[in-house]
């Protein structure tokens, strides 16, 4: 038998909650902590995940789960959302939990969720996709009605203001009140009044002056209006390229008040179901039985396929259940339920009814009531548990007292049968001439309480007849029970049961006379109940043979888990070369076109001036030889034509002059070539020809044309030509703590290449320890730490969640003996004295990522980047580690 769990392996409430808010840190959190079995429902939910990413963003996605309390409907929505944000980080995905009816609240809750700046670069991306699309559109026009080719198309063709109005035009469509959202998100835009905006948005009070300068007239406060927003902000997320998933959860509350249906509610919920999908978003609605019976048809209809129906546990999914909450404990899946014995699982779905809250409850309860080093827990053991916690399920006698009571108060008398020396049932009013009969029975599986249910089946009497069972029954036992016997009900102590049980009893008090013979017994139910029973037993074989093999296979892999990293470590290493090799061509590409251009511009110029001098030449001769004709008309328009090619002459030859082109003829295949051609053209910042901005950057002096060179960098539009400048700026006298006014600017306005920088040593660093340096944002101290290896202290700043502190960290910052700095110097990284969550490692690992977008490594030009690409490899192999470490835990 498999080791003993060393800590009690089950949650103490058995409740999975989920945050409301967008942050993709919880997500990944939960899913690194959280036990999931592989349950339909949690199933259901990953497949439909996964056909809305794979169809976006062509199609969107609706469903529903639907159930009992605590039976996994929260605990699937969740994992479905993880699933989403690990196969599609970029994705938005919104969480509400209703706890009313008030839909304004839910809508505040919903967008609050979204930090203002996500907001606004949503409205940015939207505005780029509009602006795109008309761009396409335009160019097909221009090409069909004039042949143009595409190269000399692009999104000039298209003016603000078409843009603004094909926004409005897509608003309206999705929002009855276009033009306030429209205004809201123009302002969101503008650094003015951004956060007014933003806060409009999210149905807050914003003062009049704002308002009145926004265009917009109170906050939103109305349900309608919210649900037009919501609709809205799906389109926002969706058309700017991004997966938009919302989940709500218990809509039961937000359709309900008082068990009646809220009529408007059920309108607004309706509105989202069509929307939501129509413009490729996913919408999963969460809620009770009760909530999906107060649905109207057409919305169900809707639903359709996507309705999920959770049912309550069978044994092999409990025996699931079980085995991954024991095997995470254990660090070791596979090895079964031990210290569950079978008849100790048995009795934990007979008190839950199949309810998965209620039995990781139950679950809990026994193994704090098991001895430390029990060798088993057994039916005994949960019974005991469960009567301590006051279980909800009876047993038969129980039953039996609960059952006489509702005959009693309906004034109904009935003789108690025993079979096998227990109570069996009750025949009303006696065995001579029943009426009616409520049989009893333990509760139902579908293994060897198959047999049990058939003979309920074969030696029912010829009457009414009603079967109670203690706590659970399988659901395809009931199933095939309901098809045999008119009534059958799970009495699992709920207030529900009560009801069912006092609206039997009023049936059979109303009945005068025997009700009749019912249908003989079909006796495919009986050969349908043995088919489970056979079924159930492969499936639990099955399901050994599966762990048993998922054990063997983690083993393997976990040994040869430290030579894969060597294979891992140069797969990465050749993709790192290509993806840098790929980005200079791209940049030396850029940098070609941009000077053929110029040269082709020049070439055009130069030939519409030869061909301007020549026609003036033409008129000349034109006008001399008509002179002595004394035509006095004619002579005056040849001297007007002459004028007027020789001004156009003199307009070209200006614009000829303004385009400066050192050997223009010159071929550039190389860098190598550049090089060569720079030293022979004049430097000329302001030129129009990159040659020659790139022989000022080469020869400019980097401390008295300081700020000159700064401003070109800021000004300077290809990469290349940045580059060089920020290599010349990188040899000037001014120290890195000096320049950082100058690299934070490049950050803000796009000209990464101000880094070159900061990255490089820091003269008297010993003494001054500028604070500047200090205060920079974690990713850039990073930059100073690597260029200061010995003078760490400058990078020290403060100690904060960003995943830059993890790098840090382990370059010795925080000193030379922690676990991290120990492990990177001394290259062992398994096992590692501390315990890193995964989300942290993976921030830090896009941090330094040379592929990801902006990440340090990819600014290949930091004379820092071999150690930049050791620190990122180092965190790649911590996360390969802790990953294939979790792999060995029975996955959910």
């Amino acid at each position: 038998m498999a080791d003993y769990p060393p800590r009690n392996p089950f949650p103490a409430r058995g409740i999975s909650s989920a945050e409301e808010t967008s942050l993709p840190t919880f997500l990944s959190n939960w899913s690194g902590s959280a036990c999931t079995a592989v349950l339909p429902s949690v199933s259901r939910a990953e497949r439909l995940a996964r056909a809305y990413l794979d169809d976006f963003p062509r199609d969107g996605g609706l469903s529903c789960l639907y159930g009992a309390h605590g039976i996994g409907k929260t605990h699937a929505a969740r994992h479905m959302m993880a699933f989403v944000h690990d196969e599609c980080p970029e994705a938005v995905q919104l969480y509400h939990r209703f706890d009313e009816d008030d839909f304004v609240a839910a809508y505040r809750r919903l967008v609050s969720q979204l930090p203002q700046t996500l907001l606004a670069d949503l409205s940015l991306g939207y505005l780029g996709t509009i602006e795109s699309d008309l761009a396409t559109r335009a160019a097909g026009r221009t090409i069909h009605a004039e042949g143009a080719g595409p190269d000399l198309l692009g999104s000039d063709l298209i003016e603000s203001g078409e843009v603004l109005e094909e926004q409005a035009k897509e608003i309206a469509a999705v929002a009855g009140d276009g033009p306030r959202f429209q205004r809201a998100l123009t302002y969101l835009i503008r650094p003015d009044y951004s956060e007014a905006a933003y806060d409009w948005l999210c149905g807050r009070s914003i003062s009049p002056g704002a308002a009145a300068a926004i265009g917009v007239d109170g906050r939103i406060d109305d349900p309608l209006t919210c649900r037009y927003g919501l609709q809205l902000l799906a389109t926002l997320v969706t058309r700017g390229g991004r997966p938009f998933v919302i989940v709500l959860d218990q809509c039961e509350k937000f359709l309900l008040v008082d068990g009646e249906p809220v009529a408007a509610n059920i309108g607004l919920l309706q509105g989202l179901v069509e929307m939501v999908p129509k413009a490729s978003g996913l919408l999963l609605l969460v809620a009770s039985d009760l909530g999906w019976e107060a649905m109207p048809q057409d919305l169900r209809q809707r639903l359709g396929a996507g309705a999920c129906h959770l049912l309550p546990l069978t044994p092999g999914q409990a025996e699931l259940v079980l085995s991954t909450y024991i095997g995470a404990a254990r660090q070791a899946p596979g090895t079964g339920i031990q210290p569950f014995t079978d008849a100790g699982l048995r009795e934990l779905l007979r008190h839950s009814g199949g309810n998965i809250r209620l039995l990781l409850q139950l679950a809990w309860a026994s193994f704090e009531a098991a001895a430390p080093h029990s060798s088993s827990i057994d039916a005994e053991m949960v019974a005991r548990a469960a009567s301590a916690r006051h279980s909800r399920s009876p047993d038969l006698a129980a039953l039996a007292t609960q059952i006489e009571a509702e005959l009693r108060a309906e004034g109904l008398t009935a003789e108690r049968v025993e079979e096998n020396g227990r109570l069996a049932s009750f025949q009303v009013p006696d065995r001579r001439e029943p009426r009616a009969v409520i049989r009893l029975s333990e509760a139902l599986f579908f293994d060897d309480e198959v047999a049990n249910a058939a003979e309920i089946l074969a030696s029912g009497p010829r009457c009414f007849t009603a079967l109670l069972v203690t706590g659970y029954v399988s659901p395809p036992v009931l199933d095939t029970l309901r098809e045999a016997i008119p009534v059958v009900l799970v009495a699992n102590g709920s207030s529900a049961f009560a009801r069912e049980l006092h609206g039997l009893v009023e049936r059979i008090a109303a009945m005068r006379v025997p009700a009749g013979q019912p249908t003989p017994l079909d006796e495919a139910l009986l050969a349908r109940l043995e088919e489970l029973g056979v079924e159930r037993r492969g499936e639990a074989a099955a399901l050994r043979r599966e762990l048993t093999e998922l054990a063997e296979r983690l083993e393997r892999a976990e040994r040869k888990s430290r030579s894969d990293w060597a294979t891992r470590r140069e797969e990465l290493r050749e993709r790192i070369g290509e993806v840098r090799a790929a980005r200079a061509a791209a940049d030396w590409e850029e940098f070609r076109r941009s000077r053929a251009d110029v040269v082709g511009r020049r070439a055009t110029l130069l030939g519409r001036l030869k061909a301007t001098m020549g026609a003036t030449v033409v008129l000349v001769i034109a006008a001399l030889a008509t002179a002595p004709i004394q035509s006095i008309p004619l002579t005056l328009t040849l001297v007007i034509g002459v004028g007027g090619m020789a001004g156009c002459a003199l307009y070209l030859r200006g614009r000829l002059g303004s385009i400066k082109v050192s050997h223009p003829r010159s071929s550039l295949q190389s860098p190598r070539d550049l090089d060569r051609l720079a030293r022979q053209t004049p430097p000329d910042a302001c030129s129009l020809d990159p040659v020659g901005r790139y022989a000022h950057a080469l020869r400019a002096d980097p401390d008295q044309a300081y700020q000159e060179l700064v401003d070109a960098m800021l000004a300077e539009p290809l990469p290349l030509v940045r580059q060089a400048i920020g290599h010349r700026l990188a040899v000037s006298n001014r120290s890195p703590s000096d320049c950082v006014p100058e690299v934070l600017r490049g950050q803000r306005d796009g000209a990464p290449e101000m880094l070159l920088l900061l990255a490089r040593r820091q003269r008297h660093a010993e003494s001054g320890r500028p604070r500047v340096l200090r205060d920079l944002a974690p990713g850039l101290r990073v930059l100073v730490a690597l260029a200061n290896p010995d003078a760490l202290e400058l990078a020290a700043g403060a100690v904060s969640p960003h995943p830059a502190e993890l790098a840090l960290e382990a370059l010795g910052v925080r000193g030379s003996q922690h676990p991290l700095t120990r492990a990177f110097r001394a290259g062992a990284v398994q096992p590692l004295p501390v315990e890193i969550p995964p989300t942290a490692l993976r921030a830090t690992a896009h941090l330094l990522s040379p592929l990801e977008r902006n990440g340090l490594g990819t600014y290949d030009w930091l004379p820092v980047i071999t150690e930049i690409d050791d620190l990122y490899l180092f965190f790649e192999e911590l996360l390969y580690y802790q990953e294939t470490f979790r792999s060995t835990r029975h996955k959910s």
